[in-house]
Order: structure tokens, then sequence, then C-alpha cells
């Protein structure tokens, strides 16, 4: 299906990273080199700044999403269990198929 340029979003139009170099001290480079995606969150930054939020406002807004997605998952465990006695799956487990799945059709 086509969708007109002008309907996307900044971040769907974007098809390609662009490099760009970062200087740090010895301490920052040691505390970015234990992150797990240094530039993803160099990007949750950006945007943050562009729009005037600080980072601490996106973060608390990311917890609450994991501890809803996780209350939900909770939730469903709880259904399972009352569907299937049997049923031998975590909420955890749970979390984790729904983070990698692209369409609703594939959780199931």
């Amino acid at each position: 299906m086509y969708i007109p340029e002008c309907f996307l979003e900044w971040h769907e139009r974007v098809q390609m990273k662009v490099q760009k170099m970062v200087s740090l001290d010895e301490v920052t480079a040691k505390i970015a080199q234990r992150m797990s995606n240094f530039s993803q969150w160099v990007r949750i930054g950006l945007r943050q700044y562009e729009l005037q939020e600080d980072l601490a406002s996106e973060t608390m807004r990311r917890m609450r999403w994991a501890k809803a997605a996780h209350t939900l998952a909770a939730l469903i465990h709880e259904k399972a269990l009352e569907i299937d006695e049997d049923y031998e799956g975590t909420v955890e487990d749970l979390i984790a198929r729904a983070m990698s799945q692209t369409t609703l059709e594939e959780f199931q």
C-alpha cells in the first residue's frame, strides 16, 4: 500500500542512519561501553531536546509503559491458567513473546 510521504512521521521517513561522532572522556566512554544501545539512548535524548522535554520525563514514560505491559502480561497469564490448568508459561515468557511480535496475529 502506498502512503504519501507527507503522511509519514519523521522517524518513518528516515531510511538511512547517519554516522555522527561523539567525543567522550575516559569516564563517559566507560559508561557508554556498558550500555546495551548507546546510539538509541543518544537519539532519544536528541528527540527530547527537540521537543524541549527532559530525558527524565521520557524515562518515566518508558517505566510506566513497562509496568503497564507487565501488568497486562500478568493478567493474560492468569487467564491462561484459568483456561488451561497445565499451561506452563511464565509472565516473562509472555512479555518476551509480545516484544518480538510484529503483528497481532503473531501473538496467538
